[in-house]
């Protein structure tokens, strides 16, 4: 149909006024569950030191009635450290910027500052568990151990994969996780002495944690017209292990957590700073200086090498 002549529409209009919503839209996650999960203590340097130690093993002790006895060798402890690591997000904003009205923020230094805080959150995130450490120089920015790094003594990966002195995997053949590769790490967790309680995964390692046992021949269902058939708690003969999938986690890492021996350390927390002006705008730091503080790393495990599909 036609549409008549001289009829006046919205293409030909002036002044029309825009039908911008008052909602911005952002569903970028932001995961933290190794830095909120852990405890926090102080540092005082940029170097953060603490101290190992651990019991002898269990052997067969009978002494002599009326002996004089003969002292063992004592060891000492063990220093470990770790770096403090600055991480920030700056951004300028216009003073023009300011003024103007913006659909969905009364304030765009408000609005930045939020998604600047939750974007740090993630490298947060990301600096303890993957970072590889660096000692840092005058050019050269100070980087952490994160905690897959740290754990070295209870790792499973392929049997052509190099571990590395700074912690990292490299090589390897991928291989399906499977259930005799969890529980033969948390049999070495076990004899060390570890009492973990937390996996962290991807996405792929989680759909296949659900797949042990066969859970997917085991369904459960929960209420009318709901059907359950997932895996979040794997209760093998060692552990009770919470299975949580972690979108920061490498794809084909799995790792098996004492929460109970990891804190982080903080030089300086989280805060914003406004710098100093030059020019028509106006510049703003958000800094946080920390570090991740690796108590009894036996007490944890890795599973590296994994395929992801």
């Amino acid at each position: 149909m036609a549409v008549p002549t001289n009829t006046f529409k919205t293409y030909e209009a002036i002044g029309v006024r825009e039908d911008l919503s008052d909602i911005i839209t952002n569903i970028s996650p932001v995961d933290t569950q190794l830095y909120s999960a852990i405890g926090e203590v102080k540092a005082t340097n940029t170097k953060h030191e603490w101290q190992k130690d651990s019991l002898s093993a269990a052997a067969s002790n009978a002494q002599l009635e009326g002996d004089d006895r003969t002292a063992l060798a004592v060891t000492p402890t063990s220093r470990e450290y770790n770096n403090c690591q600055i991480q920030a997000k700056t951004f300028r904003i216009s003073r023009t910027m300011e003024k103007v009205v913006s659909a969905g923020r009364d304030s765009e230094i408000s609005y930045q500052t939020a998604k600047a805080m939750k974007e740090l959150a993630r490298d947060i995130e990301y600096a303890f568990l993957r970072e590889v450490r660096v000692d840092g120089a005058a050019a050269t920015a100070r980087k952490m151990k994160g905690a897959l790094n740290w754990i070295i003594s209870n790792i499973d990966k392929a049997a052509d994969a190099t571990l590395n002195a700074d912690g990292t995997v490299t090589g390897g053949t991928a291989r399906a996780l499977t259930e005799s590769i969890v529980k033969g790490v948390c049999q070495n967790i076990f004899v060390e002495g570890g009492n973990p309680n937390t996996v962290f995964c991807g996405a792929f390692q989680k759909r296949k944690f659900s797949e042990f046992a066969g859970s997917g021949n085991y369904r459960t269902m929960v209420e009318n017209k709901k059907l359950e058939a997932t895996v979040d708690v794997y209760v093998n003969d060692f552990y009770s292990l919470t299975i949580k999938p972690h979108r920061i986690m490498p794809t084909d890492v799995v790792v098996i957590l004492d929460l109970n021996y990891w804190k982080k350390a903080t030089l300086d927390p989280v805060a914003r700073t406004e710098l100093a002006r030059t020019g028509d705008s106006r510049i703003f730091d958000i800094t946080v200086e920390h570090t991740l503080e690796a108590r009894a790393e036996k007490a944890n495990g890795r599973i590296t090498n994994l395929t992801t599909s």
